[in-house]
């Protein structure tokens, strides 16, 4: 399989987001949008559109972020072809950073730590995803009611996070988002962790996609 990768740099370790699939042809087109970047790639049954960006700020009570990274990877089936895609946001770590999980209310998320840094991954749950199913949002309705908060297609990895894009049906689309921030250690704070809490309608509307 080949992948598309993008790496970006934290105290704690490299974040890998990337996509994975063993029918890669070509990036055919780029886009910018109002908050965001995105390159868009033809597979030999997909099209897949990854969008990278920062997380908007402030996020509450004027709060801040050291750094922040987004990745959201948009898949519409183009042919009617089996093909196996997976995306993942994972953390290669330092020395010395240990591992949390660190999930809220529609979010699986986990927790980078060490002396001196947090660094939060997050992504939706199974919940959210079949909501979205029942809601024709960016996820398959033929695949309502059968996920939910113990069964997603997202696995949750020590370091991260691997998405399985189930085989879809011919124009059938997904949207798979992985978010990640970190700041300097304060007990007081859960800046990081509210920043990698957000909805794909907040995520839309901050980037400028219509």
């Amino acid at each position: 399989m080949r992948n598309i990768e993008k790496q970006f740099e934290t105290p704690l370790g490299i974040i890998r987001c990337g996509i994975n699939s063993d029918g890669f042809e070509k990036t055919f087109d780029t886009q910018k949008y109002e908050n965001g970047n995105s390159e868009i790639f033809k597979t030999s049954g997909h099209k897949v559109e990854i969008i990278t960006f920062k997380i908007r700020l402030p996020l509450y009570n004027d709060d801040i972020l050291t750094d922040s990274f987004g990745c959201i990877f948009r898949i519409v089936k183009t042919a009617d072809i089996d093909e196996k895609i997976e995306t993942y946001c994972l953390l290669d770590k330092y020395e010395d950073v240990e591992f949390g999980i660190d999930c809220g209310e529609h979010l699986d998320a986990i927790l980078a730590e060490n002396n001196e840094w947090n660094l939060h991954i997050g992504t939706e749950d199974g919940e959210v995803l079949n909501w979205r199913a029942e809601n024709e949002n960016w996820f398959p309705a033929r695949l309502k009611n059968n996920l939910n908060l113990e069964n997603s297609i997202t696995e949750m990895k020590e370091n991260g996070f691997i998405t399985k894009i189930p085989i879809l049906d011919k124009n059938e689309k997904i949207h798979i988002q992985f978010l990640t921030a970190y700041d300097r250690k304060d007990e007081q704070k859960v800046n990081t962790w509210l920043a990698v809490d957000e909805t794909k309608q907040n995520l839309e509307n901050w980037i400028g996609i219509s």
